[in-house]
């Protein structure tokens, strides 16, 4: 049977469904437009390097910079809507650029997140729901898309409101937020308490593993209340990109044979393989043998072999098998 699948995959383009953590329209960016195309360009250009890497940083990079200023290589398409631009970018040009740079890259795979929001006004706290439509949140939200974070905020309906308080989040009770955590099925949970610090506002957050049950990260920001959510946005930007990112060139002649098991159809292995080819840390796939419903695969990597664990290990699909290394469930 799997010799007719792959016979059949020989001879057919198989369209799959895209993984809800998936980030298929990474590389495409809308700007604010000042009707300079070139200028305009440049600051689509800035944002997607901060989105691809976490740190604002790395636009003063000699390569980036030089790429910035001969901008139109790194470009597939773009067009104006209203004051806006919209720019679509080319993948290979613009790794291959962070390549070059020695720059980190957070892939198109990025974990979902649920964000307990608790916020602290007027001696009052509540938990935001995901329907909330204040004016900071808005540009929270914003900075989150602008960033490529999956990031959404609970309904808080009965369910929610049943299982876990603002008292939880406020006192870092993870219990209760792993638990409400769990109909929504996310790799990561992330806690933010707001209150007014002086004249500014400030955030603490904490970045929680729901699998582990562990804390990742945490940390604060500082701001006044309109651009205090987008500047915690950008700091979970800044420590997933470490955690997930990689930087390519480090390992570019290492291989190594990963195994699948539960790999039970066609469409499984297509996407599996899909899935694989799609890591920014992997150069090449190749299937190495078959053995009943487990596939090994030989995968050439660009990074140490830890980032593309990170990815596997966070796969809505996926499960590591812990007494085997490199072995993981297909579900």
């Amino acid at each position: 049977m799997i010799k007719k699948w792959l016979l059949v995959l020989s001879l057919a383009v198989v369209i799959l469904p895209v993984q809800a953590s998936l980030q298929e329209e990474l590389y495409r960016v809308e700007a604010q437009a000042t009707g300079d195309t070139q200028q305009d360009q440049q600051q689509a250009f800035e944002l997607l390097v901060l989105r691809l890497t976490g740190e604002q940083a790395s636009n003063t990079n000699p390569l980036v910079a030089k790429a910035k200023a001969n901008i139109n290589p790194y470009i597939q398409q773009f067009a104006y809507r209203d004051d806006a631009i919209s720019v679509l970018f080319n993948e290979a040009k613009v790794n291959q650029l962070l390549m070059q740079a020695q720059l980190r890259l957070w892939g198109k795979q990025r974990p979902d997140i649920i964000l307990w929001y608790a916020n602290e006004q007027n001696f009052n706290r509540e938990l935001l729901a995901d329907s909330a439509q204040q004016d900071w949140l808005v540009k929270g939200r914003e900075q989150a898309q602008v960033l490529g974070l999956p990031v959404r905020l609970p309904v808080m309906d009965l369910e929610d409101s049943m299982a876990v308080s603002v008292n939880d989040v406020w006192g870092g009770f993870d219990g209760s937020l792993y638990a409400a955590s769990e109909r929504y099925s996310v790799p990561l949970v992330l806690s933010f308490r707001q209150y007014p610090q002086g004249q500014n506002w400030q955030i603490q957050w904490r970045l929680l593993d729901s699998a582990s049950q562990t804390q990742l990260d945490s940390g604060q920001v500082q701001a006044p209340l309109e651009e205090v959510s987008a500047e915690a946005m950008s700091a979970v930007s800044a420590s997933l990109a470490e955690r997930y990112g990689v930087v390519l060139g480090e390992n570019a002649d290492e291989a190594m044979l990963v195994s699948f098991a539960n790999v039970t159809s066609m469409n499984k292995y297509v996407e599996l393989e899909r899935f694989l080819n799609q890591q920014p840390s992997v150069a090449r796939v190749t299937l190495h043998n078959v053995k009943q419903d487990t596939f090994t695969f030989e995968v050439q990597l660009l990074s140490p072999w830890e980032d593309l664990k990170s990815s596997l290990d966070i796969a809505p699909r996926l499960q590591a098998d812990e007494t085997r290394t490199k072995y993981y469930y297909y579900q």
